[in-house]
């Protein structure tokens, strides 16, 4: 896990691209990036057409080739501040390994190249596809995949406690601290915290009640879950130095333009560290609904409450006061939302 932003690192004879997490292996490189979502697409379907692979004799040699190609890209990805080409990059990546795998099914490249595939998902908060990567990999992989296994389990860990599914989240974080502690110590470290947050992060289960808080926006309003009874509210707990967060918020600004006159709003928890950063962005981007800011980086008040242990972290809440989803973006938040406002109360 990368700790802010997004990164590239080779882990485990993998690409490593994670999202704004709490924590982050020592060997994983923070920078930030995201690919837009535009729907999740098939599994094995390429997202651009016309991808030339390296030649080569056999498999073994194209793929040898085409990792040289990824870490190249990785590392132009990294290097620039600009998210479009960032973007462009991690796009390239991902149709080179997706027309890697249509060219050499059945091969162990094409299995490491699924969990590439899933890490680089999971980090860019494609999560269905990581899952289907990553579900593949674990069930395929052998002995001589030990470390990538670890890893794969622990993303995936993340990924079902996102989706509130927290037995399955458990038994993935207890796998990785038995059978996979000589992986890397601080992953263990990780896995064990996580699995102790397991009891915090229920509270904020789909179908209860949003964890009360009381709290001064950045323009000096109250900001109360229970002051918002009879409307739709999203909690968005983000930050200017996530990248998917700032990839996010076109969309997060279109959801708010055509739903808030139908009682739709928006509680921001800001966990920047900087004020004239998120004051700057907010000016920026005119972004209208309110926002809380104590500076405290990942001990901010409310994200402590809920929690939150990555971004970008969103909570929606329907009109009668109860959590309905978590964590939904793109196309998916804005479906969520008519559909909550469209519900009587």
């Amino acid at each position: 896990m990368i700790a802010v932003g997004l990164g590239v690192a080779v882990v485990a004879g993998g690409l490593l691209v994670a999202g704004g997490r709490k924590e982050a292996p020592a060997d994983a490189i923070a920078a930030s990036a995201q690919v837009k979502d535009e729907g999740t697409k098939a599994l094995g379907e390429p997202p651009t057409e016309n991808v030339t692979l390296p030649p080569g004799a056999d498999a073994t040699a194209v793929y040898a080739v085409l990792t040289e190609q990824i870490k190249t890209l990785s590392q132009q990805a990294m290097s620039t501040d600009a998210p479009d080409l960032r973007i462009r990059a991690f796009a390239e990546i991902e149709a080179k390994l997706i027309a890697f795998r249509k060219a050499y099914p059945g091969t162990k490249e094409a299995l490491d190249a699924g969990f590439q595939l899933g890490t680089m998902e999971f980090g860019m908060q494609k999560l269905d596809q990581a899952q289907k990567y990553l579900v593949e990999f674990v069930a395929k992989a052998d002995d001589t995949q030990h470390e990538q296994v670890g890893y794969s389990r622990f993303y995936l860990a993340e990924i079902y406690r996102g989706q509130g599914k927290y037995e399955a989240a458990e038994g993935e974080y207890k796998m990785v601290i038995s059978k996979y502690s000589d992986v890397n110590p601080r992953l263990t470290q990780y896995a064990q915290t996580n699995l102790d947050g397991l009891a915090a992060e229920r509270k904020v289960a789909v179908g209860a009640e949003p964890v009360a808080f009381s709290v001064t926006s950045i323009d000096g309003k109250k900001l109360s879950p229970a002051d918002y009874k009879g409307k739709v509210l999203l909690i968005d707990f983000w930050a200017t130095w996530c990248g998917p967060c700032v990839m996010e918020m076109p969309n997060v600004k279109s959801v708010y333009s055509r739903y808030h006159s139908k009682g739709f709003e928006i509680v921001g928890i800001s966990l920047d560290q900087s004020r004239d950063k998120l004051d700057a962005y907010i000016q920026q981007q005119q972004i209208e609904w309110p926002q809380y800011f104590d500076g405290k980086w990942w001990s901010n008040e409310v994200a402590v409450k809920y929690g939150i242990t990555s971004i970008p972290t969103t909570v929606l809440v329907d009109r009668k006061g109860k959590i309905r989803y978590k964590t939904l973006r793109g196309k998916q938040l804005e479906k969520a939302v008519q559909e909550l406002l469209d519900e009587e109360v």
